[in-house]
């Protein structure tokens, strides 16, 4: 039966069409889920690019774009290296802020990065410029959208204004050069999100405290004036000197007759990280005791303690349907201060949106499961009215139905599985080509990639075959059971 070549057979081009119309609706079948899931892929990817699958925060951080600080630890840090699963962590502070150009303000999003950050997401979609290296991180260079460059008609190697509203609501300025221009499709993360080095935004949040030493280069009545002042922190200030006689910021008089250093260590009431400020008078001429005599002042700090405090930590993993048992174990192992915000959590409204995009796809496979058993339905029973004949020989010699059924289902599994062959050898390749050579484009305005995007699925692709033959297996049992109607003297008598 199945290497007859009787052109004048009825059936032959009736299987053809059926042949056709399985290949067709299995290459439809895997170019669906292949287009779908490399959609799902490709925005999932941009989306945890912006911010990681997980961020680890203070408990006082809701899901904002407003980080609270959160004082850095090794500990931590070091502990969320080692969880299974976990690929990479990276410390970030993000902030409101506001960008000013000669054009007008945009709102946007100041992400801070540092030195462990990974580059390789933002440089995938770095359309001009290129990132800062990591010697040349304290620099003032920033990475904007081309969407905000647009907006603001901002260029590459532009000075941009950005200011910065800290925690006692003082909106801070400071310069910044234009060193790479960005681009993902996703209007909301393009129209809001800048990336710069992460100690700006530490400093000008105003997280920790900065102290300054003051000293007056004129020497009156025999004493040199001292002060300290300081910044950040929640304002509230106490100093204690390296003079313990010394209270509150000053002015301190100080009579000096040789070389002298002093310091001052400052805290706050809520228990900010402190900083010292250090300053030495150096006398020119140290065979006199004249403490009015010309001397030179050198000041320094420690540097600030707002480089101790972080947004949080980013966490990555290798898998992103492992998200559930990786919040889990991330969760376990931290301290009660802190706690972890999933992806899915920061941005809802897109995850929801490219799970319905698997309604289509279902609907889509039960569409072509239909018109592969309708086409299967129609192709069988006209092969079994065609072979009557053949059917009421052989029970004339004796043969039951079990047997003769079983040819029928054989020589139908055979067209499925041509069908199934030749959907695979087009949806496949198709989906491959593209893949391969994004031949196919898109308006990245309306569908947020430039290329259709392919993902090779091939566990769902034999899942899906395997599927496909065992339905329409299944379905066939009820017309080769007209096998058992057919009556053997009626048959014979028909030819």
């Amino acid at each position: 039966m199945l290497r007859s070549d009787d052109e004048k057979r009825i059936s032959r081009p009736i299987v053809r069409i059926a042949t056709i119309g399985i290949a067709v609706g299995v290459a439809l079948m895997m170019l669906s889920v292949s287009i779908v899931k490399g959609f799902q892929k490709e925005v999932k990817g941009m989306v945890v690019g912006f911010g990681s699958h997980f961020q680890v925060v203070s408990n006082r951080d809701n899901i904002g774009r407003d980080s609270q600080r959160l004082l850095f630890s090794q500990e931590v840090y070091e502990d969320l290296k080692k969880l299974p699963d976990v690929t990479h962590v990276q410390v970030f502070a993000s902030k409101p802020g506001i960008i000013e150009s000669k054009q007008g303000l945009q709102g946007v999003v100041i992400k801070g990065i540092d030195d462990d950050y990974d580059w390789k997401f933002l440089e995938s979609v770095i359309k001009e410029g290129e990132r800062w290296s990591a010697d040349s991180a304290e620099t003032e260079k920033i990475i904007i959208s081309k969407l905000i460059a647009n907006r603001l008609q901002l260029k590459l190697n532009d000075k941009v204004s950005v200011y910065f509203v800290n925690n006692q609501d003082d909106a801070r300025q400071k310069n910044f050069t234009i060193v790479a221009l960005y681009e993902t499709g996703l209007e909301d993360y393009d129209s809001q999100y800048v990336f710069t080095d992460i100690s700006h935004v530490q400093k000008l949040s105003g997280w920790g405290i900065q102290a300054q030493m003051l000293v007056d280069t004129v020497c009156q009545n025999g004493m040199i004036t001292a002060g300290a002042l300081a910044f950040g922190g929640d304002g509230n200030f106490r100093y204690s000197w390296s003079n313990p006689s010394w209270q509150g910021e000053g002015p301190q008089f100080i009579y000096a007759t040789k070389d002298t250093s002093f310091y001052a260590v400052v805290r706050d009431l809520a228990g900010t990280e402190s900083d010292t400020a250090f300053a030495t008078i150096d006398f020119y001429n140290d065979s006199s005791a004249d403490p009015c005599r010309p001397y030179k002042i050198t000041t320094r700090t420690s540097g600030g303690s707002q480089q101790n405090y972080i947004g949080g930590y980013e966490v990555l993993i290798n898998d992103y349907d492992k998200l559930i048992e990786a919040d889990d174990a991330i969760f376990k192992s931290l301290p009660y201060d802190l706690q972890t915000h999933k992806v899915t959590d920061r941005s809802p409204e897109i995850f929801s949106w490219l799970a319905m995009l698997d309604i289509n796809v279902i609907i889509i496979i039960v569409l072509m499961i239909v018109i592969s058993i309708v086409n299967m339905t129609s192709a069988l029973l006209i092969i079994i009215l065609e072979r009557q004949q053949l059917i009421g020989t052989l029970k004339a010699l004796g043969s039951t139905d079990s047997p003769i059924v079983r040819i029928f289902l054989y020589n139908s599994a055979f067209i499925v599985g041509r069908g199934i062959l030749w959907g695979n050898v087009v949806g496949v390749g198709i989906a491959a080509l593209q893949w391969k050579f994004h031949f196919i484009p898109l308006n990245p305005e309306n569908y947020y990639v430039s290329t259709v995007p392919i993902s090779l699925e091939w566990g769902l692709f034999l899942i899906l075959d395997l599927f496909t033959i065992g339905i329409c297996l299944f379905a066939m049992l009820l017309p080769a059971k007209y096998v058992t109607r057919i009556s053997p003297i009626r048959s014979i008598k028909f030819n």
